[in-house]
């Protein structure tokens, strides 16, 4: 089996697509057509907010020893864990999940928002990450009818 050359997923391509990001694997980024690099960027940003996922879990294992209760940072360790691995996955239950978590961490940081500048970093990073994995087209991606909704997309002119 080849990588996707978009999204860079292991799978054997069907009629000619990706299964996933539904781009043909082997065309170059510069051939790529407006709609599909937005397809592209989508697919891409999906995958650094799941490395950005994995990072929170192996930083909240290695800083377990350091907080007064090891039980809460083991907890937000393992959601990150399954987070990264479903999000890496394109699972449209990781999208689900990853929302609500997304829209959970930014209610907690806006109601803690005067403690200085650590809420507003955890805002920013909310919205970052809402933005990547929360929009049309990531949801067409992780529903995997993206070339459906490229063709209504071109046909309709709507960006």
């Amino acid at each position: 089996m080849t990588r996707c050359r978009h999204c860079l997923t292991k799978a054997g391509p069907q009629n000619e697509l990706c299964p996933v990001c539904g781009l043909v694997p082997d065309k170059r980024f510069r051939n790529l057509t407006h709609t599909e690099k937005r397809v592209w960027f989508h697919a891409r940003g999906i995958r650094v907010v799941a490395m950005c996922h994995l990072t929170a879990a192996v930083m909240g294992i290695l800083m377990m020893p350091e907080f007064a209760v090891p039980f809460a940072i083991a907890m937000f360790a393992v959601i990150n864990l399954l987070l990264a691995c479903g999000l890496i996955r394109f699972s449209l239950l990781a999208y689900k999940l990853a929302t609500a978590y997304y829209f959970l961490i930014g209610m907690v940081m806006v109601i803690s928002i005067q403690q200085g500048i650590g809420p507003l970093i955890g805002i920013a990073l909310a919205l970052a990450a809402l933005f990547l994995v929360g929009n049309r087209t990531a949801k067409a991606i992780f529903e995997r009818r993206v070339p459906e909704a490229l063709y209504l997309e071109e046909e309709t002119g709507s960006a």
